[in-house]
């Protein structure tokens, strides 16, 4: 999460966002994470047009918290979860 869209990184999803729930989660392929789901406040870039949206982390992301800011990464489709957006540089295993 950043307090301002960061000049130097780039991804097809960018949005501001305020996360109020949280799950210990397992995807299609049986890995284990943490679904956040947050509150889109702003759309800045891509195709989000839900005012709720589902966040990914897989263990040992080592920015798994909580809050309000800007997010930038993919969305992926899960059989289990449905679409979630994956942090950009959140390696996916």
């Amino acid at each position: 999460m950043f307090e301002q869209v960061p000049a130097n990184i780039d991804a097809p999803e960018i949005i501001e966002a305020n996360i109020y729930d949280r799950a210990q989660v397992s995807d299609a392929q049986g890995l284990q994470g943490l679904l956040f789901i947050a509150h889109v406040d702003h759309v800045i870039k891509g195709s989000i047009k839900t005012d709720t949206v589902k966040i990914l982390l897989y263990e040992g992301c080592p920015r798994a918290a909580g809050g309000r800011g800007i997010i930038l990464g993919y969305l992926q489709s899960d059989p289990l979860l449905g679409s979630v957006l994956i942090p950009k540089d959140h390696l996916v295993r």
